[in-house]
């Protein structure tokens, strides 16, 4: 039976020198109706990556699959640390979501509710803004424009929304997680 949902998380012995930033990105597998499998990935500058798989349906999600994939990323880059962070999203909407709920917001994406068993993922990561406000920011870098640890979380994010659908194994997804992070990770100038 192929997992609905799963996750990884690692790190690689390399790092890119400077200030510690963690890039994030969400996926989507299909259009419409029939989107249902998305995936997250982030890595960070200091060699830290993951990636995961989860079943989205429309009557959990809202009208906007993509960016509560890419707010999962930030989520499972950041849990529940109250270590400063910087995150870097290529997701507009991701950064005004986030620059609400450092403000007090509690609005979530269109129609979000989650899956209501327990406390949603984005409601705890809104309490968890809050929260640390003024140790957590966010950056928007343009996608697809040749950053190599954007690109990165990109493809973690992709290999995430495939999990379930291609029927990969967990060692598999996890070769290949890091595999991409250490060649994108050198592309950045990692030692």
């Amino acid at each position: 039976m192929k997992p609905l949902s799963g996750f990884i998380t690692g790190s690689v012995g390399l790092a890119v020198p400077g200030p510690v930033l963690t890039y994030t990105d969400g996926s989507v597998r299909g259009t419409g109706r029939r989107a249902w499998s998305t995936g997250w990935g982030f890595v960070a500058t200091d060699g830290r990556y993951g990636c995961g798989s989860y079943p989205q349906r429309g009557t959990q999600a809202g009208t906007d699959r993509a960016v509560v994939a890419e707010l999962r990323a930030i989520w499972n880059a950041i849990g529940g640390s109250d270590e400063p962070a910087t995150i870097v999203t290529d997701s507009h909407y991701a950064v005004r979501v986030m620059g609400r709920w450092t403000s007090g917001s509690k609005s979530m994406p269109a129609g979000y509710r989650g899956s209501g068993i327990g406390t949603p993922t984005l409601e705890r990561l809104r309490r968890h803004v809050r929260h640390n406000r003024d140790r957590i920011t966010v950056w928007h870098v343009r996608g697809h424009n040749g950053d190599p640890l954007n690109e990165a979380a990109d493809a973690l994010a992709g290999l995430g929304s495939r999990w379930g659908p291609d029927g990969l194994s967990r060692a598999e997804v996890a070769s290949r997680a890091v595999g991409i992070v250490e060649a994108f990770m050198r592309d950045a100038g990692a030692r």
